[in-house]
């Protein structure tokens, strides 16, 4: 065998080398993105786990933000910064797991669950008001989700916020 020849089996040999890596790689983004998507999904839902954790371990706040999603004008003030801090971190969860869906991190079924859970706060009478006053402080694409999707669909008739009252 000629060097050129040698020359050209090398260039085989490295194109061969060069697709069985491009395979691997993209097998092992594969893996990864599955990965993201499970931690993605766990952070989310411990999100949400960890507001309804805290809200039940407090009576007086259970009882605010029951009170404040019946009529949110009848809190007090100090009741009301209460329910709106409460209610900003739901929200902003909320907010998160949007984007994640949007950016396809969270899986459609998962948004679909936590977007019937925003829906049954916002649509109760003080969650409607809540989000007139404070929505402005969220992210456009999401405002304008809440408002144009999740605020117009009727409630589920069984839908009740924090299993207290019915809203459908």
């Amino acid at each position: 065998m000629t060097l050129q020849d040698w020359s050209n089996l090398a260039q085989v040999i490295g194109a061969i080398a060069v697709v069985i890596s491009l395979f691997y790689v993209g097998f092992q983004i594969k893996g990864n993105t599955s990965a993201v998507r499970s931690a993605t999904a766990q952070a989310v839902h411990d999100n949400y786990a960890d507001w309804y954790m805290n809200l039940m371990g407090d009576a007086d706040l259970n009882r605010i933000a029951i009170k404040g999603l019946k009529d949110y004008s009848s809190l007090d003030e100090t009741e009301k910064a209460q329910f709106i801090e409460t209610f900003m971190a739901f929200i902003s969860f909320s907010q998160n797991a949007f984007y994640q869906w949007r950016e396809k991190a969270l899986s459609p079924p998962l948004w679909a669950g936590w977007e019937l859970l925003t829906m049954n706060l916002l649509a109760a009478p003080g969650g409607k008001e809540f989000w007139k006053e404070r929505g402005y402080v969220f992210g456009n694409e999401y405002r304008d989700y809440v408002e144009k999707v999740i605020l117009t669909r009727k409630p589920h008739p069984e839908a009740k916020p924090l299993g207290a009252f019915r809203i459908g």
